[in-house]
């Protein structure tokens, strides 16, 4: 990949989250959850400039450390259909391996202590709406690109097309994270929600280290991390002690500061 087409595309990708942010959050006061202002989404929105920056350093070396494995494991051992009638399914087996490699991946980071003095900045949002669905530190995404990302290709090939429906699904992240008072009921097994990922965002107790989904919450009841949310529960959010950064500068550090701090205060979420 160029250097040309990487910014590009980073570029591309900064101002879609920036308009998502903006469109949702214009949404979430139509039937918020919590009331908030705008300056709610302030720090997050600065945020989004490292955030789309600073990959630019690591991309192409975890790219490649991608396509080695791939490579090395035989590209894939099953080619998914690009075009035809078999596109659809192509895209649903795809999304769901994807999202099971989110899941595993966010399971790990509330479990091991170092991955969670990273996602802990996502945590931090004690006023949750749609720009903290972009407010992760941003190195996260190379983790993925060298942990559970290269397990998914070594098992599918997947075409532009396929690719690039993925990309666009993946945009959903943003809808679970909206300020909005909207729940799926008994039904919320089948797909993410505001509420259901609110509820993941709790500081209470007896929410901690519970309903993990990306899209899908089947894989929360596959693996014991399914709790039907209650009638009209939306409570508040962020981290056990209250911390959180106060600039743009803070959440860039982030994890210098968590580690720092240590592993073992109760803003810790690490499952036992």
């Amino acid at each position: 990949m160029s250097w040309k087409v990487l910014i590009g595309a980073l570029a591309i990708s900064f101002l879609v989250s920036a308009a998502i942010v903006i469109v949702g959050f214009a949404i979430e006061t139509l039937r918020p959850a919590r009331r908030q202002s705008f300056l709610a989404a302030s720090l997050n929105l600065k945020y989004l400039i490292p955030y789309s920056v600073l990959p630019l350093a690591y991309l192409p070396l975890a790219g490649a450390f991608v396509v080695a494995v791939v490579n090395a494991a035989g590209g894939g051992w099953i080619t998914l259909p690009d075009s035809g009638w078999w596109f659809v399914v192509s895209v649903v087996a795809f999304t769901l391996a994807m999202d099971f490699a989110e899941f595993s991946f966010h399971v790990a980071q509330h479990r091991i202590p170092f991955l969670w003095a990273l996602h802990s900045l996502h945590h931090s949002d004690p006023e949750m709406n749609v720009s903290t669905a972009q407010r992760h530190f941003w190195a996260d995404r190379a983790l993925k690109m060298l942990s559970v990302y290269p397990l998914v290709a070594v098992v599918f090939k997947a075409g532009p097309g396929v690719l690039a429906a993925y990309v666009l699904i993946s945009y959903y992240n943003f809808f679970p994270h909206m300020n909005l008072r909207l729940g799926l009921g008994r039904w919320s097994w089948l797909i993410n929600s505001p509420q259901y990922h609110r509820l993941h965002h709790s500081f209470r107790a007896e929410d901690r280290d519970k309903r993990f989904a990306a899209i899908f919450p089947i894989f929360d009841v596959i693996f014991g991390f399914y709790i039907r949310p209650a009638a009209d529960d939306y409570p508040p959010t962020g981290l056990d002690d209250g911390d959180h950064p106060s600039s743009v500068t803070e959440a860039v550090l982030w994890p210098v500061r968590s580690i720092a701090r240590g592993f073992g205060r109760p803003r810790n979420r690490i499952l036992s």
